[in-house]
């Protein structure tokens, strides 16, 4: 039998095990965020325009927090998937949302069951950049210019196609706009991703298609595309030649992927307005600047606030023209 006495440094032991613990925890929660590394959430699938912004965002997050920004694709329902996963985890900083604004602002107008508020279950970051839509067309179409297009949309309805990347995307919504202000009937055709759009404009089995810019410059240089106009409230530095849709008469057209960082609702205002501050001090490096130049995208950098206000307004516009659209929720 054992004597009760050599049970006394044991205790001890595992109560200063136990001790240092608590210590450690207490001491790891109170440490200067970020003090782990940090999940950064897309919505979509990676190899996109969204997954390059993403991963240009996090890295140099990376190095200004020194610790790792991770990005992670969460695919599946048009970004629900990935955005519902990010506005039901913990607000603490370490899971966050790069997205674009279709999760917030086109979803609650696709779907008749969405799990999450668009406008309350998300804290927008900062507005980081917009990659307006370029309308691209196939070399061989009868119009060089949207006078021409509108011209024949008008006087042929449902001839003139375009390609999207599904239903409330950017491009459907822009081409939707179009016919509410130029009073044609474009025929949509939407797809199920970018490459199938892409290889049927390029071989003409549509008209045209409306592509951000990131994705759009590449074909226009190649002169695999031909480039109508830009969905921008001035050219874009990098395609001097394409005019704004304004220039045509249509001041309305202002379109294109809206990249933002998102946190779950109630995370500290610390943590949005450390990251916004950090966020802002990336575009304006040099490296960063140069990159961004060449992806032909509008630097934003705006405060949380500035971001929700912005945001509530790209709501209220994308409502308007799903409903002129005639598109119907699932």
């Amino acid at each position: 039998m054992t004597h009760p006495c050599f049970h006394k440094p044991r205790m001890s032991l595992l109560g200063l095990l136990f001790f240092f613990s608590l210590l450690a925890l207490n001491t790891w929660a109170q440490s200067p965020y970020p003090n782990r590394p940090v999940r950064v959430v897309i919505p979509f699938l990676s190899g996109g325009a969204l997954d390059q912004m993403a991963r240009i965002v996090a890295d140099n997050l990376s190095l200004r927090f020194k610790q790792a920004f991770v990005v992670e694709a969460r695919a599946g329902a048009g970004g629900v998937i990935g955005t519902d996963f990010v506005a039901k985890s913990i607000p603490d900083g370490y899971t966050l949302l790069f997205s674009v604004q279709a999760p917030i602002t086109a979803a609650p107008f696709l779907s008749k069951q969405l799990p999450y508020d668009p406008l309350t279950a998300l804290i927008p970051i900062s507005l980081v950049t917009i990659a307006p839509n370029v309308l691209i067309a196939y070399p061989g179409v009868p119009f060089k210019t949207v006078t021409e297009l509108l011209a024949l949309a008008k006087s042929a309805p449902n001839k003139v196609s375009f390609a999207s990347q599904g239903q409330g995307t950017t491009g459907h919504i822009t081409g939707a706009m179009i016919d509410m202000m130029a009073g044609t009937k474009l025929l949509h055709v939407p797809y199920k991703g970018f490459p199938p759009m892409l290889t049927d404009v390029e071989t003409g089995r549509v008209d045209m298609m409306f592509a951000d810019s990131i994705n759009a410059i590449p074909r226009i240089k190649s002169k695999e595309l031909m480039a109508i106009a830009v969905a921008s409230e001035k050219r874009l530095d990098v395609l001097p030649e394409v005019p704004t849709f304004a220039e045509a008469g249509l001041s309305g057209i202002v379109s294109g992927p809206q990249f933002s960082l998102f946190a779950p609702a109630n995370t500290p205002s610390d943590i949005i307005n450390k990251i916004s501050l950090e966020i802002k001090s990336i575009l304006k490096s040099p490296n960063v600047l140069s990159t961004l130049k060449e992806l032909g995208v509008e630097i934003k950098g705006t405060s949380s606030e500035e971001a929700k206000t912005l945001l509530q307004a790209e709501y209220l516009r994308t409502k308007e023209a799903v409903k002129s659209a005639g598109i119907q929720p699932l």
